[in-house]
Formats: C-alpha cells, structure tokens, sequence
C-alpha cells in the first residue's frame, strides 16, 4: 500500500475572514477555493482545508487540533516566519512544551520544536 496522502479540516464560522487571517496574518498560501465556504491553504508543506459551518454543524468551529511534529531542519524556517510576522503564540504542557498557534475561531496548531527551543518566539513562549 502507497502512503496516505492526508489534510486536516478546520471548522470556522466565516470562511471570508479566516481566509484573510489564513494568508495575511499567518502567511499560508492559497492552494485553492471552492468559492462556497471550503478552501485549502498551505504553509511549509502543511496542507489545511477550511470548511466554513453550517447549521447542522455550527458547533464544530473552533474546536480542531492538529499536531505538528518538527525535525532540527525545520524549527528554524517555521521560527523566522513567525517572527517576521509578528504571530502570537503561546506554549502549553501537551506532553511536552509545545508551541501553539490559533486561528481566529481558535482552531489549534500544535508543534513540537527540537529541544524544546522557544528561543525568540515571543512572550507567551
């Protein structure tokens, strides 16, 4: 069997403002947009799809999580933009410290850096 190819989706109330938050905020890229409410953005090779709610699953904005693990080569370019961009993030105890990002719905990017090395990544680290 071939490996999976696979994306997480994330719930958002308002696909308009979390394509903006997305890619001017965040600095993902656009892959593509279905132009009613699903779109999937990118960022170092990280695909994600952003579905916006609808009634029968209003519930589900902000509530994803996806994990990131990273290697020594890649802390590093990931740290850069997210100082270049001036991003918010914090660090939790998930296991180990752990780096997040969140989106405007508070949808959760989860990353482990390589030895635990918060260096200048701001003050919630």
């Amino acid at each position: 069997m071939n490996s999976l190819y696979a994306r997480s989706v994330f719930f958002v109330a308002d696909a308009e403002r979390a394509l903006r938050h997305y890619t001017e905020h965040l600095g993902f890229a656009l892959d593509w947009d279905s132009n009613d409410g699903v779109f999937q953005v990118s960022l170092f090779g990280f695909e994600l799809i952003i579905n916006q709610v609808e009634d029968h699953t209003r519930a589900r904005a902000g509530h994803g999580r996806v994990f990131i693990g990273l290697g020594d080569d890649q802390s590093e370019p990931l740290r850069t933009h997210i100082a270049a961009r001036g991003i918010p993030v914090d660090r939790v105890q998930w296991g180990r410290p752990t780096l997040v990002l969140r989106d405007v719905d508070g949808n959760e990017l989860y990353f482990w850096l390589p030895r635990d090395d918060f260096t200048g990544l701001g003050e919630g680290c």
